[in-house]
């Protein structure tokens, strides 16, 4: 069933030479390694759906009878266990397509594999790229990956779409945790709370957004508690990322006018700053 020769330039090239029931199959497994690794890339390599981030974590290919799935050797020693009633070998795993395949344990095998691969790189600048376009201070890069499992896939989602949105605003740990400023005026930022990840919008109160709900007492800041990636609702964060640019109060000078906060001009950031 599988090519062997790299003929396909994308996966979903790859998924459309299969039958619909296993397409079907072929695309809840990619879904599942993109929630295990959400900010992994997808790519053809040796003729097979990959997954990078760093290095390839994962690869898979459709046969007549089954599913290679191939996470290298250490996540397959790692869940010996629990990969008793399937064939493997040393890099390699045969999911029946006579059975559902376990979807819960890939993304494990997948999240372990994602561990791994980040246990093994080295910070080589103080300031590095988390895409080619936008930059993320090695600070708070390191404050995401010092979070434990969830938490950090959390903080890496979140600190992506912030960059992107706000490419040109300064960002640093403050207060121990990351922030992003725009011309010294904090503007977002997240952090670990009892509850859950916490992302905050400094001057969110003034958005009109129902999912900011944990209001400050005291200032005009804003908040949404995440316990799990899937709860990131990427629309709705670039849209409060965009009105995070024109809605904004003084905290920048709010010591100079005695604690009293005073509302930025509409529209300032993006005339002198450039931030559309």
């Amino acid at each position: 069933m599988n090519q062997p020769i790299q003929k396909y330039k994308t996966i979903d090239e790859y998924h459309a030479q299969f039958p619909q029931e296993i397409r079907e199959v072929l695309q809840r497994l990619r879904q599942t390694i993109k929630q295990a690794a959400p900010l992994s890339r997808e790519e053809i390599s040796y003729g097979m759906p990959a997954f990078k981030q760093g290095k390839v974590l994962v690869y898979y290919a459709a046969y007549k009878a089954h599913i290679g799935f191939y996470p290298t050797p250490g996540p397959i020693v790692a869940f010996k266990t629990e990969l008793e009633s399937y064939k493997t070998s040393k890099g390699a795993i045969q999911f029946p397509l006579s059975e559902k395949l376990p979807f819960s344990l890939i993304r494990k095998i997948v999240k372990y594999r994602l561990a791994e691969v980040e246990a093994n790189e080295k910070p080589k600048k103080k300031i590095i790229a988390i895409t080619e376009e936008f930059l993320i201070h090695k600070d708070i890069s390191d404050y995401n990956n010092q979070q434990n499992g969830i938490d950090k896939i959390i903080c890496n989602v979140l600190a992506e779409e912030i960059c992107k949105e706000l490419r040109h605003a300064e960002n640093k740990l403050w207060h121990r945790h990351p922030v992003w400023f725009i011309d010294g005026n904090p503007i977002v930022g997240y952090s670990k709370q009892k509850g859950g990840l916490r992302l905050m919008f400094w001057s969110g109160a003034g958005f009109d957004e129902q999912q900011l709900n944990v209001r400050g007492e005291k200032f005009k800041d804003a908040s949404v508690i995440y316990n799990s990636a899937d709860q990131i609702d990427k629309k709705a964060l670039r849209r409060w990322l965009r009105k995070s640019k024109d809605i904004q109060w003084d905290y920048k000078n709010i010591v100079k006018r005695k604690g009293k906060l005073e509302r930025l001009n509409p529209g300032f950031a993006t005339a002198k700053f450039g931030l559309k």
